[in-house]
């Protein structure tokens, strides 16, 4: 994603979004952690693990999460959706239009 400003041209990677998303999707209590291999996909996603679609101002965001035996997917899931929002707004000042998660693995907690 590029823009025009007085002095040149500012570029935000795809690359960069996607980190921002992933960082921020691991702040998010239950979340282990973000997949890098997403079958439907056929592929490696890259370092971030997150498919982005960045046009016109308005970015769409793909997620697989690994997440922690016992939590509410659906709760972690919406809150997933909230602060990868957020973050990527406020970092980017991009509209995040969809912050679409797939849980694709549990993962049980360690006991002491």
């Amino acid at each position: 994603m590029s823009s025009k400003t007085d002095l040149g041209t500012v570029q935000i990677r795809n690359e960069v979004i996607g980190t921002i998303a992933s960082l921020a999707a691991q702040e998010v209590e239950g979340v282990v952690g973000v997949w890098r291999w997403w079958p439907p996909l056929g592929g490696w996603l890259g370092a971030s693990g997150v498919r982005v679609d960045a046009q016109n101002g308005e970015v769409r965001l793909w997620l697989v999460l690994v997440v922690e035996y016992g939590v509410s997917l659906p709760q972690v899931a919406s809150h997933v959706q909230d602060r990868v929002r957020e973050m990527v707004e406020r970092m980017t000042h991009l509209t995040a239009v969809e912050v679409n998660v797939s849980i694709h693995h549990v993962k049980p907690t360690k006991r002491s």
